[in-house]
């Protein structure tokens, strides 16, 4: 019976999953970026860890980021040299949790989120988030690329423009890193994706099924207990989802 494969970690997941030639007839194929593959070519050639310093860091043997490194910079130049579409989807990873006191990637968001968690936790007022429709009353059923949200404080309620609504790619990672910032503690929303569940979690943030109705309904519910937490996600989306 085989051995299972180890999985790799990953600090994040990339925030744009889709890149194009910008040209007419543009290859049908595209060349296929594996997330772990993706994570070899940041750490290296982006953060600039040494082969034995990125094995450290996704927990694999150096041959085997070698050898995963080096599939990467080969489909890169097959991308560039032949203009090809490039994917980064798929592979055999796990996403860093942002716990690990090891962890030296200095872009890494989640232990930024971790930060803002363990400040949050000193300042005992609870900060809500609900992603708005046009009207700015009604919960908008899509979350990553909600047109508002609305944050409601203790006393206080803001209405603030989504930053990601617009975005080329990973709006939902997008999305979720700006109510990090924010400092929200829960969201209530129809439906959230498995990306932006990830940045939530790592932010010690809980999300709430939203029944659908108005923000304030919503509110009044979540107040009375009658709101449940939302344990379903849906799979992230490639290019220009969210």
């Amino acid at each position: 019976m085989p051995r299972p494969r180890k999985s790799r970690k990953v600090c994040y997941l990339p925030e744009t999953q889709e890149f194009r030639p910008v040209r007419e007839n543009v290859h049908p194929s595209a060349i296929i970026l594996s997330v772990d593959e993706y994570e070899t070519i940041r750490l290296i050639d982006k953060e600039g860890f040494s082969q034995e310093e990125c094995s450290n860091f996704m927990q694999i043997a150096r041959t085997t980021v070698q050898m995963v490194y080096n599939s990467a910079r080969k489909k890169l130049a097959e991308v560039l040299v032949n203009g090809y579409t490039l994917k980064i989807e798929g592979g055999n990873f796990k996403v860093c949790d942002g716990g690990e006191e090891h962890c030296k990637c200095a872009g890494c968001p989640k232990r930024h989120c971790k930060q803002i968690s363990i400040q949050r936790k000193e300042d005992d007022k609870m900060r809500i988030a609900i992603p708005l429709d046009e009207n700015k009353k009604d919960v908008c059923i899509v979350f990553a690329r909600t047109p508002y949200f609305l944050f409601k404080d203790e006393d206080t309620e803001t209405i603030v423009d989504n930053p990601a609504a617009e975005a080329e790619g990973g709006a939902g990672i997008q999305a979720a890193q700006f109510l990090a910032d924010q400092g929200a503690d829960v969201l209530i929303t129809v439906r959230c994706g498995q990306n932006a569940a990830d940045v939530f979690s790592a932010a010690g943030m809980k999300i709430y099924k939203s029944a659908g109705k108005t923000a304030a309904e919503d509110l009044e519910d979540f107040y009375a207990g009658r709101l449940e937490e939302l344990t379903h996600f849906h799979g992230g989306f490639h290019g220009h989802g969210g």
